[in-house]
């Protein structure tokens, strides 16, 4: 089942707006493509073994680490990169099960476009304010720990965000929208053809001192 959102205050999209689609399957996230998209939003179980692998992973164990991947080569360069952080592939087993499994769906929708691999583990803010990315598709899914932040077209003052306007200008009436763990969303930044000023709004959730510890698994092209 698929679900369009649109801002609080409205039960149509007006014109211009952009729909943000949420189901409980795995091919909503296929519907990215369809030009009035900016989000595409699977709502999925947390996974008990992914769960069990993370819970001991600290932020110093997994900084921000990326390189190049694609459909063939993605389990090993995961491999890779834990084991450049001296953890055993091994271990997780699990985790990299399922991030193949995201990383399937996602080269279904980025037609051969260069991809980038990006996994962090972080006790700190990243990105604290709402923001464009500068990317055509991004995939997100946070393991553990809050996730993405972001905001309905209605709710964004656009001049504002651009203009390097702090976040309480960028949001014009409500609170973001947040991705829970394990949920797997893929959106549009201004640099997906047609999408110059309409990349979805987003931003890290501020974590600094609260003793939690994000662990995000990014693709971007």
């Amino acid at each position: 089942m698929h679900q369009v959102l649109h801002s609080p205050e409205t039960t149509t999209s007006a014109p211009g707006t952009t729909p943000h689609i949420v189901g409980d399957s795995p091919d909503v996230l296929r519907q990215v493509l369809d030009p009035s998209v900016n989000l595409c939003l699977w709502q999925r179980p947390a996974q008990p073994a992914v769960i069990r692998e993370l819970s001991s992973l600290q932020a110093s164990d997994l900084p921000d680490v990326r390189c190049p991947t694609s459909l063939d080569s993605f389990d090993d360069d995961v491999s890779t990169l834990l084991q450049q952080q001296g953890l055993d592939p091994l271990a997780f087993k699990n985790w990299r099960v399922d991030m193949c499994r995201l990383a399937g769906l996602y080269f279904r929708v980025s037609e051969n476009r260069n991809v980038t691999l990006r996994l962090v583990a972080t006790d700190d803010d990243d990105c604290r304010r709402f923001h464009v990315d500068h990317t055509q598709l991004r995939l997100l899914c946070t393991y553990r720990g809050p996730g993405t932040e972001w905001l309905v077209d209605d709710q964004v003052d656009r001049l504002a965000q651009s203009t390097g306007a702090p976040n309480d200008e960028i949001i014009r009436f409500g609170e973001p929208s947040e991705f829970e763990p394990f949920w797997a969303g893929i959106l549009k930044g201004d640099a997906y053809p047609g999408n110059a000023g309409r990349g979805l709004v987003h931003r890290s959730p501020p974590i600094a001192g609260s003793g939690k510890t994000r662990v995000l698994f990014c693709l971007d092209c």
